[in-house]
């Protein structure tokens, strides 16, 4: 039978535990603890670059949506750093993906 928790494995999901923590810790909102937990899982776990533009996009379209037409500001404003935060992160595996990233992951 395969072993489901490998040494790398467990370091990869310690690595996401100690990123949750950190940001809980600091009292960070919970949109900024999951973005940095998916940062963290990014980081560790290389995903296709269009994983991470697909959301940036539908949060971009919606933004104005909730600013303009529904008049909720607040909203708006949170979906926007959730933009900005998936933007980033589309950025990082694009460089990534330009570098051969994919070829040289073992």
């Amino acid at each position: 039978m395969k072993k489901f928790l490998t040494k790398r494995s467990s370091i990869e999901m310690l690595f996401v535990v100690i990123a949750a923590s950190l940001g809980i810790y600091l009292g960070w909102l919970w949109r900024d603890v999951a973005a940095f937990v998916v940062f963290i899982f990014i980081i560790v776990h290389p995903v296709p670059i269009k994983w991470l533009a697909i959301p940036t996009l539908i949060l971009l379209v919606v933004t104005p949506i909730f600013l303009t037409l529904l008049k909720q500001e607040a909203i708006a404003e949170d979906l926007a750093v959730s933009a900005y935060y998936f933007l980033v992160m589309s950025v990082m595996m694009g460089i990534y993906e330009l570098q051969g990233g994919e070829n040289k992951r073992a």
